[in-house]
């Protein structure tokens, strides 16, 4: 029995569609030979996985040591922030690297105002307002080492002025003579201000207190003003940085824990 050219079509057409692939997981449909995953009609997902994101460090870390899963945890400590592939497998098994538990550590609201204040340049109003917010956390000291109560800070801060002085200085000679004019602008009572602010703090949620120092300086162009820098801040991001990585590294003693970051 011949068949026609149409029937051969429709054969054809009735094979392809329906054709199992991947170990039966899918099916190639359609003439353009389309996959279809079929999961999502299955009782149950073919394996687990999801990402997990927290700002918690004990809420990583439980979650990750949860798993039972002999995966790596990388941690960037430029970023505050450890990840790990629960399902990364290994050389000769990889895995889909398609169930992760990412941590954010957040800056505190304390540590944030610090950084924005550092490097900046503030009149009266603006240091009042910043010893007022924030005076709960900061330590006063003078040029002198010694150290400032909160309220007479502020009322330092509130009544500072300005005295501009301006002195002549002539000398007369047989055959020459020169007159010079000099003029300097100085603080008030600039015992009273401090010269040092210390914040006593907590960086990043979850790790300890530490404290930070601040130096002021006064200014007197267009008026009195307060410069703001932070003292050894570098180093400081360091230890914040270690103490985050060791944190993070004594608390899943049974992962492997590395410096870096990884792109599946």
């Amino acid at each position: 029995m011949s068949l026609t050219k149409e029937a051969l079509q429709h054969i054809e057409a009735s094979h392809k569609t329906g054709t199992e692939a991947a170990e039966g997981h899918a099916l190639i449909v359609g003439d353009n030979f389309k996959m279809v995953d079929m999961e999502k009609y299955q009782d149950h997902r073919r394996r687990f996985r999801g990402q997990f994101r927290t700002k918690g460090l004990k809420d990583f870390i439980t979650y990750v040591s949860g798993q039972q899963a002999d995966a790596p945890v990388f941690i960037d400590r430029d970023a505050m922030a450890a990840c790990s592939y629960l399902d990364i497998g290994d050389k000769s098994l990889p895995g889909h690297c398609d169930h992760s538990a990412t941590l954010n550590l957040p800056k505190t609201p304390e540590f944030s105002a610090y950084l924005d204040a550092d490097g900046s340049t503030l009149d009266q109003e603006e240091m009042v307002e910043l010893v007022e917010d924030w005076g709960h956390l900061l330590e006063f000291e003078n040029s002198k080492g010694e150290p400032l109560e909160r309220g007479k800070v502020i009322h330092a801060f509130r009544k500072v002025s300005l005295d501009d002085l301006t002195s002549i200085e002539s000398d007369k000679q047989e055959h020459s003579s020169r007159v010079g004019v000099m003029n300097s602008v100085t603080v008030k009572n600039a015992e009273r201000l401090p010269t040092v602010i210390y914040w006593k703090l907590t960086t990043y949620e979850g790790l300890s207190e530490r404290t930070l120092a601040m130096r002021v300086s006064s200014k007197t162009k267009g008026g009195p003003s307060f410069g703001l820098r932070a003292i050894a801040l570098d180093a400081a991001k360091e230890e914040i940085a270690a103490e985050f990585a060791k944190l993070v590294t004594d608390g899943l003693p049974e992962s492997e824990c590395l410096l870096g970051t990884f792109q599946p």
